[in-house]
């Protein structure tokens, strides 16, 4: 039987033969599997950062389930023309230290994350804003240099304090965060524990949870087991589906799925070796089947993926062609100067590097894709990292191919973050772009500025065209959606997983006794 077949089979053994469990501390334990790289939207890059951001200070707007924008801090907002879009505010906002969230708040806000002095990685996304006024204290209005679709994509910023908003305030957002949201911030001893307590001003009303606590198990088999001992109440996409049987069948637990917009895709450094030839690129993809792994991986819990974009969203297209074609993948690998020279079980026709995270069941994933290649006469050494060490390393463009996810896919302009040259990480921008595979193609780059700029029928059809040259360069390789699946314990009650992974749902959950 392969290791990892064992260890699960033997976490299960665990999971059957049942511990007394104990009692959890007064409120709720949330485990995540990495610690957040910062707590201040401005700066968060991680999922995980940016969701705990939005309990402790959220923005004008939130996404809903459907990728649809709906107020948050803002109680309404309409575009005015083009180029100009208002935002009114709830009435009698307030901040976690008491003082009034108003107009001049949010100016700030904005103001600030474009100023380069507070080097945010998220500055060149706020651009196209030519000013921001405020028109009276609940009232203010976006000015733009041209018109920009996306902008209500961008409204998602957490709102601060005024004081806060520049610089200056950066030191003390990043040690003790204040915010207008559900929960805020109590303490965090160290980069692994972090408390939050519920937020009487809320504009919804105080959470029902009287606290939160958010700690780091970064081995899956304790992030299980912890739960099974009545330790950790909630547990969001941190669980691999192999474990979710047994799961099911602990009376203390609900396991809770629903359709998610992740996306994962094997990822590709296009800035120099093998790698930089689409033609190994397109071998490499032709060479991967993802069907088994949906099937026998995930049970279910995910669908392959032809793209960014999920097959239900509004702007989905059909992109290239990389069904599995061992022969076709031979051709290419000849054509780019690849050949098989000793014939079938012969040495490499080249070899690669693969990183992916520690996580058990992601590593697991790397090897299947690793036995596939190999079927096709590409070597690949994996190489699992630390998921901290790993990010610092795509961020930088350390790496040949890479096992990643968007945690959420939403608003279509992502593929102008994903794929514009513009937003190759550098030194420059913080190392903050999304575009890590470092893919530079100006036809590609016209068709995502126009979209960004079109109205909504226009966007559709440049983003099909966008979508079939991405397919035919290739930066990666799509590989499936993933459902949003959430590890529940009795004790919470009212908690429904959102499809974006986010854990807002949680200030409109409740704690029960046990």
């Amino acid at each position: 039987m392969p290791p990892l077949h064992r260890a699960f089979l033997g976490l299960c053994l665990v999971l059957a033969a049942g511990c007394r469990p104990e009692r959890a501390p007064d409120g709720i334990t949330v485990l995540l599997e990495a610690p957040p790289d910062s707590l201040d939207d401005r700066f968060a890059l991680a999922a995980i950062g940016q969701r705990i951001g939005q309990l402790i200070a959220p923005g004008l707007i939130v996404f809903d389930d459907t990728g649809a924008p709906v107020p948050a801090l803002a109680e309404s907002f309409q575009e005015l023309s083009p180029t100009v879009m208002e935002f009114r505010l709830r009435p009698g906002l307030t901040f976690h230290d008491g003082t009034a969230l108003t107009a001049e708040d949010v100016k700030a806000t904005y103001e600030g994350v474009r100023d380069r002095a507070l080097q945010s990685p998220r500055a060149d996304r706020y651009e196209p804003i030519e000013k921001v006024e405020v028109v009276n204290d609940r009232t203010l209005r976006f000015h733009l240099r041209r018109p920009y679709a996306p902008l209500l994509a961008e409204m998602t910023l957490s709102i601060l304090p005024s004081e806060r908003a520049g610089p200056e305030g950066v030191a003390l957002q990043g040690s003790h965060p204040v915010g207008a949201g559900p929960f805020r911030f109590e303490s965090a001893p160290d980069d692994e524990h972090l408390t939050l307590v519920p937020f009487a001003g809320y504009h919804g009303g105080a959470p029902a949870i009287p606290r939160l606590y958010f700690r780091v198990v970064r081995d899956e088999t304790t992030r299980v087991l912890e739960l099974r001992k009545g330790r950790a109440d909630l547990v969001i996409n941190a669980v691999s589906p192999a474990v979710l049987p047994a799961l099911r069948k602990e009376p203390g637990l609900r396991v809770l799925t629903r359709p998610g917009t992740g996306h994962a895709y094997l990822g590709f450094n296009l800035r120099s070796g093998p790698l930089a030839d689409v033609r190994v690129r397109q071998a490499v993809c032709h060479l991967i089947d993802v069907r088994p792994i949906v099937e026998h991986k995930f049970h279910g819990l995910a669908v392959p993926a032809t793209g960014l974009l999920p097959t239900t969203h509004w702007a989905y297209a059909p992109g290239g062609d990389c069904a599995p074609d061992a022969a076709e993948a031979a051709r290419l690998l000849d054509a780019a100067g690849y050949p098989d020279l000793d014939g079938p079980g012969g040495r490499p026709r080249l070899t690669l590097s693969l990183k992916s995270s520690t996580d058990r069941f992601r590593k697991s994933v790397a090897l299947v894709l690793q036995e596939q290649l190999a079927r096709g006469g590409v070597a690949v050494e994996v190489r699992t990292l630390e998921f901290g060490t790993l990010f610092n390393d795509i961020r930088r463009g350390n790496f040949e191919m890479v096992t990643l996810k968007w945690a959420a896919v939403m608003e279509p302009d992502l593929m102008r973050g994903v794929f514009h040259s513009r937003n190759v990480p550098t030194e420059e921008n913080l190392w903050g772009g999304l575009n890590r595979g470092g893919l530079r193609d100006a036809a590609l780059d016209a068709l995502l500025d126009r979209a960004s700029q079109a109205s909504r029928e226009e966007r559709r059809e440049l983003y099909a065209r966008a979508q079939e040259r991405v397919g035919m360069l290739l930066p990666s390789a799509p590989l499936w959606h993933e459902s949003s699946v959430a590890v529940v314990s009795r004790r919470l009650e009212g908690f429904e997983p959102s499809a974006h992974g986010f854990f807002t749902p949680l200030e409109r959950a409740r704690m029960v006794a046990p």
